[in-house]
């Protein structure tokens, strides 16, 4: 009788003792299952969570004004860093071309604005890593009135880029601050640069635009709108679906209470036939279209 008992309780042992570490597999198993579930379901809630679109776009372009002496404002605008950036450039500014130099201006009358943004980018680049796409979107005077809206206004102030002597010379000595509406942009920007010169008469034009932009910030999102609306009076490469990402980006960039507009001078120097990029201005440029 007590063999038959040891050997049951020899046997339960034995049996306990082959089925422990099974058990100890088993649930190891389970919590590892359980762990990946819940990372799985973490990794959803995550993906389930949409970024707003246009948060993370940046979009580079190269704005003209078709006119007897064409005008070029570079802009970028930065979804993660919450900025629209202006940027002058002279027309006189001189950029390589297969046949030695030309330039910018000289570029977009002869070959169209499209070439002359090729032509940038391609001298500015280093080297080193190609810049990314610098698209182009050219138009008349008008056409950036209509664009803009012609009831649009600004109120800008003139002390901003003027001397007293140059702002007494266009009656602005009392009132340094000009309201202006779209419409009379056109005449604003060529008083200005009037008292202005070198790569100071490009940032009246950059100042202004900055301004209306800072000031009216539904622009960013009417102002692609217009594009669209008025692509038979446009030149640009822009297909379609890069205006609606684009007015994506400019649909975030109006909603960020910590928005910044504002613009930068490219410095320039004198050179044969033209001018140059100065050092400075050159590394604001290259920032502009990284």
């Amino acid at each position: 009788m007590r063999s038959r008992a040891g050997f049951f309780w020899h046997s339960l042992w034995l049996t306990l003792l082959l089925l422990l570490p099974l058990i100890a597999v088993v649930a190891f198993l389970a919590r590892q299952r359980q762990a990946q579930q819940e990372l799985r379901q973490a990794a959803a809630s995550q993906s389930q969570l949409q970024i707003e679109p246009g948060a993370q776009s940046v979009w580079r372009m190269l704005l003209v004004v078709q006119q007897e002496e064409p005008a070029f404002v570079l802009v970028r605008a930065d979804g993660p860093a919450h900025s629209v950036t202006f940027c002058a450039l002279p027309g006189q500014l001189l950029v390589n071309a297969p046949a030695g130099t030309t330039t910018l201006a000289a570029c977009t009358l002869s070959a169209g604005a499209g070439r002359a943004a090729q032509l940038l980018t391609a001298t500015l680049a280093t080297g080193e890593t190609a810049l990314p796409p610098l698209y182009y979107l050219a138009a008349t005077p008008s056409c950036w009135v209509d664009c803009v809206g012609s009831g649009t206004a600004v109120r800008f102030d003139t002390s901003s880029l003027l001397q007293p002597a140059a702002r007494l010379a266009l009656g602005y000595g009392s009132e340094a601050v000009q309201s202006v509406s779209a419409t009379d942009t056109v005449e604003f920007i060529a008083a200005l640069q009037s008292q202005l010169t070198g790569s100071a008469a490009g940032n009246a034009r950059a100042a202004v635009w900055a301004a209306f932009a800072r000031q009216n910030p539904d622009l960013l999102t009417a102002v692609p709108e217009a594009w669209r609306r008025y692509s038979a009076r446009t030149l640009t490469d822009l297909t379609a679906q890069d205006l609606l990402r684009a007015g994506e980006t400019a649909a975030f960039l109006q909603s960020q209470p910590a928005l910044t507009v504002d613009y930068l001078t490219a410095a320039v120097t004198d050179a044969p036939g033209g001018v140059e990029l100065s050092e400075d201005g050159l590394q604001i440029v290259q920032t502009l279209l990284r």
